[in-house]
């Protein structure tokens, strides 16, 4: 059994530069919640592997997916993630995923269910792994909730106590295939936006800047080069580089635009009140309007 959980962990960790930390979870049987501790990679990776393959014996446990680069569990101490992965959890998800090409380097079968993980190189962005997990969780039909960078899953080696019965979690496939995000997603549909409501910055019938593609003010006001594609690095979370860009601009004004990595979208109003740090409502929608006006249409606005 360690066996394959060394292997899992080599998988997720071993192309992390020094400092990374492994996060271990294991639900507490004694006063509930949940325990967690962190292991310097690599220079204790034999104390992960032993922490693991003890706990996992007596309670679920689960390891955090991203390396961590401080004693924390949340995404923002997260600098790179190394594998894109789906929770598949259904019959047809499992059928989905035997389909799925490239397969995966590794699939855990983590009960009933499957999580499957594809190794990258190179290392990607918290927010772009996202994006590309949520692609490939929507082609496979797949858990939506699990595709956050800051996500643990159970690893092999240990038992899945879910039932109350001991349902052993074991590396069902490994490959020693590395992709990178383009190879695994970059031939997947792009997910629908999630369109929201936006009552307090509207855009009306015969409103001027309705007339402005999104294709357009995307570029003009954010600096960033819009491919015929309609895609572009999101300005709100790709400083760091971002190989596939994750923001999409639309023809019609009223699709606006999105990021399906960081979750920002609307209307040039939103991109613009985002951008320049001002509130659109009252005194600051009108500035928008005004500063807008002059930056898309060369002239004051109406």
């Amino acid at each position: 059994m360690s066996a394959g959980l060394a292997t899992y962990l080599d998988l997720l960790y071993s192309a992390e530069p020094a400092g990374g930390l492994v996060e271990v979870r294991h639900r507490r049987t004694d006063r509930g919640g949940m325990g967690q501790s962190f292991f310097r990679w690599p220079e204790e990776r034999g104390l992960a592997v032993e922490a693991i393959r003890r706990l996992g014996r007596e309670t679920d446990c689960y390891v955090g997916v991203a390396p961590r680069r401080r004693r924390h569990g949340g995404r923002s101490a997260i600098a790179r993630v190394h594998v894109l992965w789906v929770d598949c959890d259904g019959p047809e998800s499992i059928a989905a995923l035997g389909r799925f090409s490239p397969a995966p380097s590794m699939i855990v079968r983590s009960g009933s269910g499957r999580h499957a993980y594809w190794s990258l190189w190179p290392p990607v962005a918290p927010a772009e792994a996202e994006a590309a997990n949520r692609r490939l969780a929507l082609a496979l039909g797949a858990d939506l909730a699990a595709i956050d960078g800051a996500r643990i899953l159970r690893p092999p080696g240990t038992l899945n106590l879910k039932t109350g019965q001991g349902v052993p979690v074991t590396v069902e496939r490994l490959e020693t295939e590395v992709y990178t995000v383009e190879e695994v997603v970059g031939e997947l549909p792009d997910p629908e936006p999630r369109r929201r409501e936006v009552p307090a910055s509207p855009l009306r019938d015969g409103d001027p800047l309705l007339d402005v593609s999104p294709i357009g003010y995307v570029a003009a006001l954010t600096g960033r080069e819009v491919g015929r594609d309609g895609k572009a690095r999101c300005p709100f979370h790709a400083d760091g580089g971002e190989r596939t860009p994750s923001l999409h601009a639309y023809e019609d004004a009223e699709d606006g635009w999105y990021c399906f990595a960081c979750g920002e979208g609307g209307t040039v109003i939103d991109l613009a009140a985002k951008l320049w740090h001002i509130e659109a409502r009252g005194a600051g929608y009108h500035e928008l309007r005004r500063r807008l006006a002059g930056e898309l249409l060369g002239r004051e606005a109406a």
